[in-house]
């Protein structure tokens, strides 16, 4: 089966979004909040690294991806990623959590989902900006997908800024 880059980001985020408006009422959710909201980061990076013809290791890790992204020096302005040090950071503790996830441990998972808002909508506005607000090629992305992203970022960040009401509340 052969799917293009964006059709997979496009996937991605409507997968992330499902997960983002069932956390606050189902927690197992978180889990595949962060995986899906990880994947969808480092697939809108390597699209946009590659579009820019970027060296790229054979296996870089999402934070190694955003790292790129967010260097003038690989991926040149304005393309570059608007990502500062709090950014990194809130990015930083869902690739841990996404981890955690991905690695079991023998004492199961322990998730402090207060920790991760912030870094889901880094993820949003990362995405948003490769793929949406500044692609490296205007036409790397179809229109249709182009929109249906768009629609899932903002489910996202919807639904983000509804968990991060519900987690005040407890």
């Amino acid at each position: 089966m052969a799917q293009s880059l964006p059709s997979l980001i496009n996937e991605s985020a409507r997968f992330t979004a499902v997960h983002a408006a069932l956390v606050s009422d189902d927690q197992t959710s978180v889990t595949w909040l962060v995986s899906g909201a990880i994947l969808m980061v480092q697939q809108a990076c390597v699209l946009a690294l590659s579009e820019a013809g970027a060296d790229m290791p054979a296996m870089p890790g999402p934070n190694e991806l955003v790292v790129r992204v967010a260097d003038p020096a690989i991926l040149p302005q304005p393309y570059t990623a608007p990502m500062k040090p709090d950014d990194h950071r809130a990015l930083e503790r869902v690739v841990a959590a996404r981890n955690d996830v991905m690695h079991p441990r023998p004492g199961g998972l322990h998730l402090e989902a207060d920790m991760l808002p912030d870094g889901v909508l880094t993820a949003v506005k990362l995405v948003r900006h490769l793929l949406l607000t500044q692609p490296v090629r205007p036409s790397m992305v179809e229109a249709s997908d182009a929109a249906a992203v768009s629609h899932s970022l903002e489910l996202i960040e919807s639904s983000v800024d509804f968990w991060k009401t519900v987690l005040k509340a407890r």
